[in-house]
């Protein structure tokens, strides 16, 4: 069988043949129709093909989209995550293929160096690689064939009860099935941002299934009337609407983690009798007071929401759960997301949000040492001491311990291949990311930073423009996609950014005295003042801040202004986002004898010496010096 399908419509052949050709440069086998030899069952051909390959390359044109058989294919390789999308003749996307990144190849000369091109053959090459390795370093062995077989999303259960505000209840039932489901063996779930985009909408199931990417869903509703509580689950295949399993419980509150045990066992056994799924174990539960439970989820609904003050006040509800379970873990582990999401916020903050951190931290891992959130936090923690050769094979052991579709995992030894300049290696995990949670407008914003920081601009835009789909707060996302059109050199794009920066600017992104940034925008002496000054003020220094000022500096030339930022934003402030020193539009600074330090200083030279890998943006020269470089 072959390593690559091809689906297009019979109309477009000359169009595609090149495409096939050029593919098969690079080393790959391909099969498309043209292949059938005649007096072969077409349709029984085409499902074998379709089903073996590792990769599945679907050709938008005019004339296939109004294609049932590409976009049935589309479907099927959307539902095992091996479809490459491709467009020709600025064809409009079917609206259920939206939410996948596709590579436009209008204008593509039939060049194999060219970006189109190269974009095509490396998200190809990931797919492939892949399927030789089983999975991406430390994931499970997952074949593509399984991925697409045991799919599910939860999506938010519909809050039944009188009152309103007990959506948080409801909410919080929904996101506690997700972290049952997770831990069921070779079942995919999509993570909470995604699936709760479809909160409160009656959307199609089949477009559901295809914008998440899964093949079944979980649904029902929640009526809490004091400590009575009534749960409806249905379990649904998203291509049929077929309800495979449904169950009503009525019961008392104190049920409600033996009532997720239930629903989580219902679903693995109706789904594992055709798909074999393992067992979904039973759970101890975290707390014996549903009181501090229910404050629990009051804090993480807020927590979600992710404003200063919403943090302020999850942060108390925490330690009010706290207060009643000393010992639930859950709750010191949103404690620490509280502070940890905190830190962006406000300048005197920092400290108190420090020693929130390690805190929580201690309590966690003494709690539970061998769980795969304590490794993650065991890695977070080695890398703020700067101990990276030993946070590295912390974070991969994390990564392995981690469910298959959970994304701290995959961030944090992401997030630690980032930190050390290994940028291109961090790719496929920013991917995974987006591959577990595919409507997160913050996961989309990772991976087009990442994107940007390997320099592949044309693949950032198109997850740019796929982001504008996706809800909520794009401050952050449009200010990284201004500094990418820096980089590119579109000073008008990047003036247009400038201006839309400001219609979404919020606290997490501020630069006290830059408010009138569009209007100062082509005036370099004003900006350089504006920073200088900015860059002392007490209500700039957070990292967010700081790290802002240091890109605007580099990119106006000065270089010691950017040095200063840097080193207040990776050391001073300690901030644990350091791939951020990597951004292409700071490549003016690399060359410094002060970036030279700072990196010595974060540790970097004897993590690069000692495990010999300097990654992307340094090396050595001779046994005492080195340089950075691009």
């Amino acid at each position: 069988m072959a390593d690559i399908f091809i689906s297009y419509a019979r109309h477009d052949g000359a169009l595609v043949a090149p495409l096939v050709a050029a593919l098969q440069a690079e080393g790959w086998s391909v099969w498309w129709d043209p292949q059938i030899v005649a007096g072969q069952a077409f349709d029984d051909r085409i499902s074998e093909e379709i089903d073996q390959a590792s990769a599945v390359v679907v050709v938008w044109t005019p004339t296939s989209v109004a294609s049932r058989w590409v976009r049935g294919e589309a479907r099927e390789a959307a539902d095992r995550g091996v479809l490459v999308p491709v467009r020709f003749e600025n064809a409009r996307l079917p609206i259920d293929a939206r939410a996948v990144h596709t590579i436009d190849l209008d204008g593509w000369k039939e060049e194999r160096d060219s970006p189109q091109f190269k974009s095509l053959a490396s998200a190809l090459g990931g797919l492939l690689a892949r399927a030789r390795t089983g999975g991406t370093v430390g994931q499970p062995a997952i074949s593509a064939r399984d991925d697409a077989a045991i799919s599910i999303a939860v999506l938010p259960f519909v809050n039944m009860s009188s009152d309103p505000e007990q959506e948080y209840f409801s909410d919080g039932l929904s996101e506690e099935l997700i972290n049952q489901l997770v831990k069921i063996r070779r079942l995919r779930v999509t993570g909470r941002t995604s699936s709760f985009v479809f909160k409160g909408k009656t959307d199609d199931l089949r477009l559901i299934g295809s914008r998440l990417g899964v093949n079944h869903v979980l649904e029902g509703s929640v009526r809490k009337a004091g400590n009575r509580l009534r749960i409806t689950a249905q379990l649904i295949k998203c291509r049929d609407g077929f309800h495979l399993w449904s169950q009503s419980y009525d019961r008392q509150l104190d049920d409600v983690f033996a009532i997720q045990d239930e629903v989580a066992a219902a679903v693995a056994e109706t789904l594992g009798v055709t798909l074999g799924l393992g067992e979904a174990a039973a759970v101890a539960a975290p707390t014996t007071r549903v009181d501090a439970y229910d404050k629990y989820l009051r804090a993480r609904a807020l927590l979600h929401q992710q404003g200063p003050a919403e943090l302020r006040r999850a942060i108390e509800i925490f330690r009010e759960a706290l207060a009643l379970d000393p010992g639930y873990v859950p709750a010191w582990q949103g404690l620490h997301r509280a502070h940890l999401d905190g830190m962006s916020y406000a300048a005197e903050s920092l400290e108190e949000a420090r020693a929130g951190m390690a805190e929580a931290a201690e309590r966690i891992l003494t709690l539970a040492p061998e769980g795969w959130w304590s490794l993650a936090l065991r890695a977070t923690e080695l890398c703020a001491q700067r101990q990276w050769v030993d946070a590295e094979p912390v974070a991969k052991v994390a990564l392995a311990a981690a469910p298959a579709s959970e994304a701290e995992g995959l961030r944090g030894y992401g997030g630690f291949l980032w930190a050390v300049g290994r940028v291109k290696e961090a790719v496929p995990y920013a991917e995974r990311d987006l591959w577990a949670d595919p409507l997160s407008l913050l996961i989309s914003m990772h991976l087009q930073v990442v994107l940007d920081f390997n320099g592949r601009f044309a693949e950032a835009d198109a997850e740019y423009e796929r982001s504008k789909e996706l809800s909520g707060d794009r401050a952050i996302v449009e200010h990284f996609a201004l500094f990418r059109a820096l980089v590119r050199g579109d000073g008008a794009a990047a003036k247009d950014l400038a201006r839309r920066t400001t219609t979404y600017q919020n606290q997490t992104v501020p630069v006290v005295g830059l408010e009138d940034l569009p209007e100062i925008f082509d005036q370099r002496e004003t900006m350089l003042a504006r920073l200088r000054q900015a860059q002392t003020l007490p209500a700039n220094q957070t990292v967010s801040s700081q790290h802002r000022i240091a890109m605007w500096a580099c990119w106006y030339g000065d270089t010691t202004l950017c040095a200063a930022a840097l080193r207040r934003f990776a050391i001073d402030l300690r901030s644990l986002r350091l791939g951020a020193i990597w951004s292409p539009i700071l490549s003016g600074v690399r060359r410094t004898p002060a970036f030279k330090q700072i990196v010595r200083d974060l540790g970097f030279v004897d993590y690069w010496r000692a495990s010999g890998q300097w990654g992307d943006f340094a090396r050595p020269l001779g046994d005492e010096d080195f340089e950075v470089f691009r």
